[in-house]
């Protein structure tokens, strides 16, 4: 058995279907709905509401009637393969991160020495060459 995202079990799938159908109903509902939604895509990823419309049309029920899901297990554990089976796709990316560099290349060692010559470059020069002309309109102080 491999091992899946936390939280991405029959049962995060049954709290995510109950609580959009208590909305459905017209049920009043506090901030359980933004924990459990934030629940959902952190376990199945964004656009997972879409997912399981998907997930129920491909098993040929109507894909906004999510109340099958409660009533039919057989169903749901279809949906949640079918859930799992997408998120496995997305799961191979990996983290997201910030860098100036494209994936899979780094400045490495040289990198880092070219930045630091000319940052010790740049300085010199600063410290050598007369200050830029002042821009138009601007008042000068003598």
């Amino acid at each position: 058995m491999e091992p899946t995202r936390p939280g991405l079990d029959p049962y995060t799938l049954r709290a995510v279907v109950e609580l959009e159908v208590a909305l459905e109903a017209g049920v009043a509902v506090d901030a359980a709905h933004a924990v459990v939604g934030d629940l959902a895509l952190a376990a199945f990823g964004p656009g997972v509401f879409g997912a399981i419309g998907e997930a129920l049309a491909e098993e040929g029920r109507p894909a906004d009637d999510w109340a099958v899901l409660l009533a039919d297990d057989a169903l749901a554990d279809r949906v949640l393969g079918r859930l799992r089976e997408r998120t496995g796709d997305d799961a191979g990316e990996g983290e997201l991160v910030w860098s100036a560099y494209p994936p899979g290349s780094s400045p490495g060692r040289e990198g880092f020495r070219r930045a630091v010559r000319r940052r010790r470059e740049n300085a010199l020069t600063a410290a050598v060459r007369p200050r830029r002309h002042r821009v138009a309109g601007r008042r000068r102080r003598d």
